[in-house]
């Protein structure tokens, strides 16, 4: 699947999400829903890549801030942009 597909579909879940934002596994639901077959390796890749380019940002839980999973995503007004074009 198109890492380009996967993006955008993240940044339009992100967009739809509450102020609070989205956990990294509850993101993988909403996107699998969308694009069966995308696994929490391909989300985190293309978390990775919104991130290193602004598009979007997480906050780690408090008491486990090594838990990817937990990880609350939101998405940045840059990548509101982005999602417009």
């Amino acid at each position: 699947m198109s890492p380009l597909v996967i993006r955008k579909t993240i940044l339009a879940e992100l967009a739809a999400a509450p102020v609070e934002g989205l956990t990294q596994a509850g993101l993988l639901t909403l996107v699998a829903l969308k694009l069966p077959g995308v696994t929490m390796a391909d989300l985190a890749d293309e978390l990775s890549w919104l991130r290193d380019h602004a598009l979007a940002v997480f906050t780690a839980h408090p008491l486990d801030e090594d838990n990817r999973e937990l990880r609350t995503w939101a998405v940045t007004q840059p990548g509101r942009l982005a999602l417009k074009q």
